[in-house]
């Protein structure tokens, strides 16, 4: 038979992991609340919570008592959950609503900064080429005109020399 203290302690461990069940259960809120587009990603996160929740149990118990199942592993989970969703869930969730749309923000920011310097980038190498092309084209051809203007101004100058 277990000792009495080695029963309390397995008791607590699992309130402990009530606990994480609770700060999950937060972090599948802050989610569902800011991420919540489409009704199919609902569905997707209750999945991925109860998946996550599953697994947590899972490990709780394992750990603590070697998958030696007893009632008071579900009460302490359900007592932990309580203590954490009455003492401080408010809060966390708080905050992880901030963070999040803090990294939303961040996130929407650095998006925008490398568009506008995409589109800097390109209207710089949009007029280098253009540039480029007009000083191969335009300059040959221009001073081509030039010489064609001076010939055509030096032979009728030549043909008013000689009439005079």
């Amino acid at each position: 038979m277990i000792p009495f203290t080695q029963d309390l302690g397995a008791f607590f461990a699992t309130a402990y992991g009530g606990i994480a069940i609770g700060i999950l259960f937060d972090l599948y809120r802050a989610f569902k609340n800011n991420f919540n587009i489409l009704k199919i990603f609902s569905l997707f996160y209750d999945v991925i919570f109860w998946l996550l929740v599953t697994g947590l149990v899972f490990i709780t118990i394992n750990v603590i008592e070697s998958f030696d199942l007893r009632y008071y592993h579900f009460i302490a989970l359900f007592i932990g959950f309580l203590i954490y969703y009455n003492t401080v869930s408010k809060l966390i969730l708080r905050v992880l609503n901030k963070l999040i749309k803090s990294i939303i923000y961040i996130v929407k920011q650095i998006l925008v900064n490398i568009g506008k310097i995409s589109v800097n980038l390109y209207y710089v190498i949009i007029y280098s080429i253009h540039f480029l092309f007009d000083t191969i084209f335009y300059i040959p051809n221009l001073l081509i005109s030039i010489f064609k203007f001076l010939k055509i101004k030096s032979c009728k100058l030549k043909k008013v020399k000689s009439k005079i």
